[in-house]
């Protein structure tokens, strides 16, 4: 293990970086949409795949010095997001090729990135649970998958908003710019099976971890009755109805985009309630 604040420096230029190099990249991804220059074809996704991962280095060294995954407070949380979501959207775009919907997905992380730099604070003084190497990989996953589902609901967006311009017959300059509705129903697709595949594991290493907690006294109360996790297992059946209904019964895209669009606002729409109404086993601190 690395020696006690040896990292401190590092991490505070990299979060004043980061940023900056955020930034950069919105501004390259704006400058691919609406003109499409040829230096950016390549230096816009390798900076960005770079920036990648550079933030994950951050996460690491933060856990490694201050032991424990960065979320213990709103500020942590917010990097955390920041970094899932540019993670998410690095593979779809190597996946798939399409880099004409970077600004709008990373001009949220730059947003995220830019409060998390201005206030984060980072402490030893955690509980003891978010110390845990299963509460690391629960919340890694927990993250990517609602990362991964929230550009779903951003591709869906999109979606249904070229096909009512096209089926209106009135494409103005910002539908133009963007993919045709095949590569944004393949981009909502694999957006989805990314995202539930992580909620999935997600909430399978959640239960395990949190019943091996319960059977040795470790914590009180029965898990299976709180409210987050209620939520989450709701939202992992919708949209595991979804991508079911595209396997089995052959839905459509502008189906998926849909649903992909609903089934976003209830999960945002849940977290609100539970985070200012009810009591939940995943609060901390």
């Amino acid at each position: 293990m690395w020696g006690d604040w040896d990292l401190l420096p590092l991490l505070q230029l990299i979060n004043i970086l980061l940023p900056l190099g955020y930034l950069l990249a919105v501004l390259g991804y704006f400058a691919l949409y609406v003109g499409d220059p040829p230096w950016g074809r390549r230096s816009v996704p390798r900076w960005t795949r770079f920036l990648a991962v550079v933030h994950a280095a951050y996460l690491i060294m933060a856990a490694a010095t201050f032991q424990h995954v960065p979320v213990a407070n709103v500020w942590e949380a917010f990097t955390f997001i920041a970094f899932a979501i540019t993670s998410v959207y690095v593979i779809l775009e190597w996946r798939l090729g399409s880099r004409a919907t970077g600004v709008f997905l990373l001009t949220p992380a730059f947003v995220f990135q830019v409060l998390a730099s201005a206030f984060i604070s980072h402490t030893r003084e955690v509980e003891e649970i978010l110390q845990s190497s299963w509460f690391g990989v629960h919340v890694t996953t927990a993250l990517l998958g609602f990362a991964a589902l929230a550009i779903a609901g951003a591709y869906g967006m999109l979606y249904v908003l070229l096909y009512s311009s096209l089926k209106g017959s009135k494409v103005g300059l910002v539908f133009q710019r963007l993919p045709d509705l095949d590569t944004l129903g393949r981009l909502n697709w694999h957006a989805l099976v990314f995202g539930w595949g992580n909620l999935t594991l997600a909430i399978l290493i959640g239960v395990l971890w949190v019943s091996g907690l319960e059977s040795r006294g470790e914590i009180a109360g029965n898990f299976i009755y709180d409210p987050k996790f209620l939520s989450t297992v709701v939202i992992w059946a919708l949209y595991g109805a979804c991508l079911g209904g595209r396997l089995l019964f052959r839905w459509s895209s502008r189906r998926l985009a849909a649903i992909s669009v609903v089934a976003f606002g209830l999960m945002l729409a849940s977290s609100m309630v539970i985070g200012l109404f009810l009591e939940s086993f995943h609060r901390f601190g």
